[in-house]
């Protein structure tokens, strides 16, 4: 049981905040599972105290999650199966 926040995501993830991805990130993806939707992202491009943007994988383009959205966060390889 984690409590999301700013808090959380910059101190479990402080690699993916980065615009141009390190060699620990570079093949990994992160999955949020929300109330409505399932969210596979390649990075974090912003963060504020409600809500985050990712910048996601099929597409590049950028959605807002607001943390009282998120049930669940899976760090995986991007080739894996979940």
């Amino acid at each position: 049981e984690h409590t999301f926040n700013r808090r959380f995501f910059e101190s479990k993830f402080p690699g993916f905040f980065r615009v141009v991805l390190g060699e620990a990130e570079k093949d990994l993806v992160l999955i949020f599972r929300t109330v409505k939707n399932e969210y596979v992202g390649k990075r974090i491009s912003r963060i504020s105290m409600n809500e985050l943007h990712l910048v996601l994988l099929s597409d590049g383009s950028e959605e807002s999650i607001s943390f009282g959205e998120i049930q669940t966060v899976i760090l995986k390889h991007k080739d894996a199966k979940l």
